[in-house]
């Protein structure tokens, strides 16, 4: 009897529908723990719902770092850099010219995961501060920092992105574009909200759940991207020999 190895075939819709509805029912946890954080509820009902209002409040809140927002965003980014990881396995094995911008992709994903579970940009706020101050738009400085970053990565993957079939250069720009309108636009946003209202306000939790929730959309359909790739140009999937 022939023996055929196991093969997992994912859906790429369907895996973006089911990203899309864990990113939903987050923001909604999200918007939901401010309002009892700032409005209170009726009556707290025993410890057991004490311990359930303070769990939302907190271990929800998508502004808030170290909590499942922040675990769910970089397991986005770590998924994301795997996908990266084994097209540009597949594209070293084929010699393709443009193996090394996917390597430097997964690279970039695997950082950003880095970065999201221990908030290294963070550290960039009081230094750009001083330079830039630290009310309006430019509250939470380190977006000079990224927005440097994003016209450097335009520069250097321009060529790869025109390379793209047309359905690919939609489908990567949309992701990317989503992706940091949430972490630049978004975190701009959001330092205006601040400065004008506080962060302790409950118009600055709704915006900041907006804004970080674009990242996560954005990562999402990075993923749904890169599984269409791999389906477009891989049908039979991609086997790989320890």
């Amino acid at each position: 009897m022939t023996q055929q190895n196991p093969t997992i075939k994912l859906e790429p819709r369907r895996v973006l529908i089911t990203l899309l509805s864990v990113v939903t029912v987050l923001v909604a946890l999200s918007i939901w723990g401010q309002k009892v954080r700032f409005f209170g509820v009726g009556d707290i009902r025993g410890a057991w719902h004490e311990f359930w209002l303070d769990h939302l409040m907190n271990s929800f809140y998508l502004d808030k770092e170290g909590n499942i927002p922040t675990f769910f965003n970089a397991l986005l980014l770590v998924i994301s850099a795997q996908l990266l990881a084994l097209i540009s396995a597949w594209k070293f094995s084929a010699r393709d010219k443009f193996r090394y911008f996917w390597s430097g992709l997964a690279l970039i994903f695997l950082f950003l995961a880095l970065d999201e579970s221990s908030s290294l940009h963070e550290t960039l706020i009081k230094p750009l501060q001083t330079d830039f101050g630290s009310e309006g738009f430019l509250r939470f400085s380190w977006v000079v920092a990224g927005a440097a970053a994003v016209i450097l990565f335009a520069l250097v993957y321009l060529y790869f992105f025109l390379h793209l079939e047309r359905k690919f250069k939609f489908l990567f720009f949309m992701s990317i574009a989503v992706y940091i309108g949430g972490v630049i636009g978004g975190e701009m946003i959001s330092g205006y909200v601040a400065s004008n209202f506080q962060i302790k306000s409950f118009i600055y939790g709704v915006t900041a759940s907006i804004e970080e929730s674009l990242e996560l959309i954005g990562c999402s359909l990075l993923i749904y991207s890169l599984l269409e790739y791999i389906k477009d140009h891989l049908p039979e999937g991609l086997t790989i020999k320890a």
